[in-house]
């Protein structure tokens, strides 16, 4: 109760939602919008704050007035609000249009009247403009009208001095917009510049007078210029209570060219026309493209930044930079991407898109003209919070905490705060709206992007408990942001999320409290009871209110009273006498008592009924387990199919409804514990209850808590007296333990044949009692692998596994034990297989049920496919290549079969006698086949006892042939006979040798002679062709064979290499002369008369010509000759000199490249005679033919000879 002594001085009505100023002085008044009155708690009305005051104490009532003497409700203060600021509605009805005086009284109990101070405020509900017929188009009511010649021809530096004049309305005399009002604004947007009216007169309201907005000069230059379409401009109107109009008015578009160092506007590469709808764009971020194709203004290494700029529909105003990367190439189209969360917010409203150019060179940033574009689309608002407990719609209203998930927003940033909010109605229809802490979005919350955990203390639901609940959050603006805005960005400056759905708190009750009944305890009223008083407990009653009560017996009927409150009855509790005849005439049956209230101000409440039962008391002893008989324990065992509790009590009457309770041992999931459905008693005696037997797993080892509730009729629920169970730990055996279904028995032996396996071994998971879903299980094998090094095999490992619905289904669960593991187990080892299951599904291994262990026995001698790997040449050893031919008539195989085991030899597919091997321990086998025969091919495999073959191996055996040497061939492919010179140091040597064999050339005698070369024989022809080099001298060639195992060499060639000659002048040379057919070799060149009728001769010249033509020269005397110099070596440049050629000759020099003629120069004639040289150069130059025509003698002398 308030002091007496201290006087209670109240300040005026707190009014959340009131303008920000007031909307007139003197006095002052404030405005109410229909955001305040009516949007904000649709459901509500209009949020007021009172308290808190000095000596404010429970019980003290609060009155709020609207207007001259209105009660516009009120509230008592309770217990735990002494000390806070209470929070109230004025019902929407009370909202209408006008001024009013608002105040309120606080009455303490036992105390007088202490009014508040007095606020006056103007409530309006009409919004300027009215109703927007034209979806995105702008405000179908709205108009707005610019000079033609301004939009025709745009405005530049001169108009823009002068300013441009904007009228708002048709300028027809009619009011310009509908509800038009004196103190509205109309706020023009000249692209996303705001230049506002004056506040409407009367007059200008009306219509009689025209509303002009200039646009100044300093708006249109901070706008900036803008080509074709031009800048953006559109108007809104705001009333004096800011009511805002519902949408923007219809765009219109203005060219202006007022700076013409701005660079060309940027694009946005999504819109259309400059519109862009942010609903096709989804969840995409913008594209923005800057034009640089100007190579004066952009440079590599600037950096653009672009700006948008926009007013949103719902939250403050957006001027956002971003920073693009430095350009690297000019010209070129940049792109810098736009935030989505940005764009998406500005939907409904006009986009202002520029940038700056910060220069590489350090000089003054160059700023873009802008373009403006209209977003069209759903407004993004914050989603709805995610309540995390809800169920059905419903919470429940026991709940330690609220847990809440509020989903990301990209819009989000670090250091902002959110305010989440729970608007609760209670039973009795009151809002019930308590101060939650903020929820601070930290770095972390950031870099993570998923959703705001966040958690609402229990104790708010229950003041709501059979009511409702809707929660939301609001992204709030610091007070130093909110104070920069003007009075129109901050009516929108808070964005606000969509609220949850309406969550009804607990079960759905009456709006009134139940009455109280004296006497009555646990649900029950004793017979005897002389009389009784049934008090109504709710005291926010006024003057006039007509309380009734009804007595309403299950035998003596129904017993009313009622009455009306007046200034002493009103506002407290009202007792109604009962009489002891209503109660004893009721024994043994049951009571409803309830009661509704008759409001004076119209309408009835009702509350909720209380019943109770007349007689004897109840005596709810301690529930029973039929599983458990001796009251203590339970063997798990015993209750596999059904766990049953038995209920019987003292007062048990037909119609009570009985809930179990088996509540797990401290610490176990939630599944451990069961909470019955109501079992309605339709017998007396004692009641067999079903108990899911599931929880019995998550109990083992453990004690549970038996009990249960009755509840009759309406009364509230009775707790029975508790029983405390112990469950006894889980009794397993073999049979349950995992198996090897591939082991003898089905995997109940003892042994496993791991030669019959063809895949991996089955391992299957066993049944047990009590098995189900989600209880954790290990299981792993362990042994000996052949290496004797041990084999583990962890399979299940408790966290990441779990007994499935399906091993529930089919009875088991099957996993693979790899083919090869088991192959590589050592034979005649053990093979264990362990398990471990947790029935309380917990994760430690440590906590878990231990089955027996499983042994098994392994037998590993594996069938195997034999193989041949390897077929050696014996006694040389060299490998013999499938299909490959030898000389030797013994081979040493060697390959793989299965250990321990005899195979043999076949010759294609045929056994071959005497050949059985035995297969060491570990798979490999060598065997010696001799007695090969000459001229055979074996195909030889390894052939298992059972028939099965090994891959064949082809083995060519091939006669013993003595090599020979046939061909000494120079580089001119010419033979050069044994014993004779060659100035060829590359020779080709072809011979014979036996078939597919190798032999060396050898070059000299003995342990002293040096390998020229290597060749192998022809597999059908035997013969064989090896180029070698040889160095200068004399040369002792052979063949040796590299196959027998005594070396066989071929007959010896001999031959000199020599230095081959660089030139030749005939005077060491013998004179000779050659008839039509004859050759001679001189050394440098073989000289042979080929056809014709002339001598060729090597003579002394009688004429000589010095230097050029003198000593012996090569004459060729006759008529129609061809003479061949088949020159030794091979040349690139041939020079010598002829003379004495007749006019009449037409001789010439043919040259060659062997057989191949590479050209042919005449013979140069004079009179009298005289010296020629003839050049020629060529590759490979190896012959020379000189052909005459007529009868004539030429000389030729002084060869040089050129490689």
């Amino acid at each position: 109760m308030a002091s007496p002594n201290k006087p209670l001085l109240l300040a005026e009505l707190g009014i959340p939602g009131r303008s920000k100023d007031p909307v007139s002085k003197d006095p002052d008044i404030w405005g109410i919008n229909i955001a305040a009155a009516l949007g904000n708690f649709p459901l509500h009305g209009l949020q007021c704050q009172a308290g808190p005051w000095g000596n404010m104490a429970s019980g003290d009532r609060l009155t709020i007035f609207w207007g001259t003497g209105l009660d516009a409700g009120g509230k008592t203060v309770l217990k735990d609000e002494v000390g806070t600021q209470l929070r109230m509605f004025v019902p929407s009805r009370h909202m209408v249009d006008g001024q009013f005086a608002v105040s309120y009284v606080v009455k303490p109990l036992g105390g007088t009247d202490q009014p508040s101070e007095v606020m006056q405020v103007l409530v309006k509900l009409t919004r300027p403009g009215g109703h927007d017929e034209n979806g995105d188009g702008g405000h179908s009511k709205l108009i707005m009208i610019i000079p033609q010649d301004i939009l025709d021809g745009g405005i530049d530096k001169e108009i823009a001095e002068k300013g441009v004049k904007i009228s708002i309305g048709k300028a027809d005399g009619t009011p310009p917009y509908p509800y038009a009002a004196a103190g509205d604004i109309c706020r023009v947007s000249w692209g996303g510049i705001f230049v506002l009216s004056e506040p409407l007169t009367q007059e200008q309201a009306e219509g009689k007078t025209p509303i002009i907005v200039k646009i100044e000069k300093d708006f249109i230059t901070d706008a900036g210029d803008a080509e074709f379409p031009g800048v953006a401009v559109v108007f809104e109107v705001y009333d004096k209570v800011f009511n805002r109009s519902e949408d923007w008015s219809p765009e219109q578009r203005v060219v202006v060219a007022v700076d013409a160092t701005r660079l060309i506007a940027p694009l946005l590469k999504e819109t259309l026309n400059n519109v862009l709808d942010v609903d096709q764009l989804g969840d995409a971020d913008g594209t923005v493209q800057i034009i640089a194709t100007d190579t004066t203004n952009f440079k590599i290494g600037d950096i653009p930044f672009i700006k948008i700029k926009g007013t949103p529909v719902e939250g403050a105003p957006i001027d956002l930079e971003v920073e693009g990367a430095a350009l690297t190439s000019v010209p070129s189209i940049i792109e810098i991407k736009a935030p989505n969360a940005v764009l998406r917010q500005l939907a409904k409203s006009q986009i202002t898109l520029s940038y700056r150019l910060k220069k590489a060179d350090g000089t003054a940033d160059l700023k873009s003209k802008s373009q403006f574009i209209r977003a069209i689309g759903e407004v993004q608002r914050l989603a709805a919070p995610i309540m995390l407990d809800e169920d059905s719609g419903a919470l429940d209203p026991t709940l330690a905490q609220v847990r809440l998930e509020i989903p990301f927003d990209k819009s989000f940033a670090e250091g902002q705060v959110l305010q989440p909010i729970m608007l609760g109605t209670t039973p009795g229809l009151k809002p019930y709206l308590p101060v939650l802490p903020a929820r601070l979005i930290t770095r972390n919350d950031i870099i993570a992007e998923a959703p705001l955990a966040y958690s609402i203390d229990g104790k708010h639901l229950a003041p709501v408990n059979g009511g409702t609940a809707e929660f939301y959050y609001q992204q709030l603006i610091a007070d130093a942001v909110l104070a920069t805005l003007n009075p129109f960005e901050a009516t929108r400056a808070i964005r606000e999320s969509i609220h949850t759905d309406i969550l009804q708190v607990g079960e759905p009750r009456l709006e009134l409290p139940e009455p109280v009944v004296a006497g009555v305890v646990d649900g029950v009223l004793p017979a005897d009871t002389a009389g009784t008083t049934l008090t109504v407990p709710y005291t926010e009653t006024v003057k006039g209110d007509e309380v009734f009560m009804f007595w309403i017996g299950s035998i003596t009927g129904e017993y009313p009273d009622s009455i009306k409150l007046n200034e002493f009855t009103a506002g407290k509790e009202v007792p109604f006498t009962i009489p002891a005849a209503m109660i004893k005439g009721n024994e043994g049956g049951t009571v409803i008592a309830r009661y509704e209230i008759k409001r004076a101000a119209g309408g009835t409440s009702y509350a909720e009924p209380l019943e109770f039962s007349v007689g004897v008391a109840l005596d709810l002893k301690e529930p029973k387990i039929k599983q458990a008989p001796n009251d203590t324990s339970l063997d798990p065992l015993d209750a596999q199919s059904a766990l049953t509790a038995v209920v019987d009590y003292d007062g048990m009457l037909i119609g009570d409804k009985i809930v179990v309770r088996w509540i797990g041992a401290p610490g176990t999931l939630p599944a451990g514990s069961d909470t019955t459905d109501p079992w309605p008693v339709t017998t007396l005696g004692p009641q067999d209850i079903p108990i899911a037997v599931s929880v019995i797993a998550f109990n083992l080892d453990k004690s549970i808590t038996l009990d249960y509730t009755v509840t009759r009729g309406t009364q509230d629920p009775k707790d029975s007296r508790p029983r405390t169970l112990a469950v006894s730990q889980l009794r397993v055996d073999l049979s349950h333990s995992p198996k090897i279904i591939q082991a003898a028995d089905g995997g109940d032996g003892t042994e496993l044949d791991v030669s019959t396996l063809t895949a991996a071994a089955t391992l299957r998971g066993g049944f047990w009692p009590h098995i189900a879903a989600g209880q954790r299980v290990w299981k792993a094998v362990a042994g000996i692998k052949k290496d004797d090094t041990e084999y583990t095999h962890e399979i299940w490992t408790g966290p990441a596994n779990a007994v499935s619905a399906t091993w529930i289904t089919q009875g088991y669960a099957d996993t693979r034990l790899p083919l090869v593991d088991m192959q590589a187990l050592k034979h005649l080892s053990e093979l264990r297989v362990t398990f471990n299951a947790t029935p309380d599904r917990s994760t430690d291994v440590n906590l878990a049920l231990s089955f027996p262990v499983r042994t098994y026995t392994v037998k590993n001698i594996v069938e195997v496919t034999p193989t041949i790997t390897s077929v050696k040449g014996s006694p040389s050893g060299d490998d013999i290549p499938h299909g490959s031919p030898t000389v030797e008539t013994a081979v040493t195989l060697s390959g793989t079969a299965t250990p321990y085991t005899k195979i043999d030899l076949a010759n294609n597919g045929a056994l071959m006698p005497n050949t059985e091997i035995q297969v060491d321990p570990e798979g490999e086998w060598t065997f010696q086949l001799t007695g090969l025969v000459a001229e055979n091919t074996y195909k030889l495999s390894a052939r298992r006892k059972d028939g099965t073959l090994s891959n064949t191996r082809d083995v060519v055996v091939v006669p013993l042939v003595v090599p020979t040497l046939d061909n000494v061939l120079d580089d001119n492919g010419v033979e050069v006979p044994d014993g004779e010179t060659t100035f060829s140091t590359d020779l080709i040597l072809k011979g014979t040798a036996s078939l597919g064999q190798k032999i060396n050339i050898r070059d000299g005698t003995g342990s002293g002679s040096a390998t020229r070369g290597t060749a192998t024989a022809g597999l059908t022809t035997g013969l064989w062709e090896c180029p070698i080099t040889v160095p200068l001298g004399a040369r002792r060639l052979y063949a040796e064979a590299c196959y027998p195992s005594n070396p066989l060499y071929s007959n010896v060639r001999t031959l000199t290499v020599i230095t081959d000659p660089s030139g030749e002048n005939f005077d060491a040379q013998p004179s000779i002369a050659l008839s039509p057919g004859d050759s001679h070799d001189i050394g440098s060149m073989i000289i042979t008369n080929l056809q014709g009728q002339a001598t060729v001769s090597i003579i002394p010249m009688a004429a000589p010509y010095p230097g050029k033509i003198e000593g012996k020269v090569l004459s060729i005397d006759g008529t129609q000759s061809t003479t061949a110099l088949n020159l030794k070596a091979t040349y690139t440049k041939v020079e010598f000199w002829y003379a004495d050629v007749s006019p009449s000759n037409a001789a010439k020099a043919i040259f060659y490249k062997n057989e191949i003629k590479l050209s042919e120069k005449p013979f140069e004639t004079s009179v009298p005679p005289k010296a020629f040289q003839m050049v020629f150069e060529g590759e490979g130059i190896t012959k020379i033919e000189v052909v005459t025509q007529g009868s004539d003698r030429i000389y030729l002398d002084g060869f040089t000879l050129r490689k």
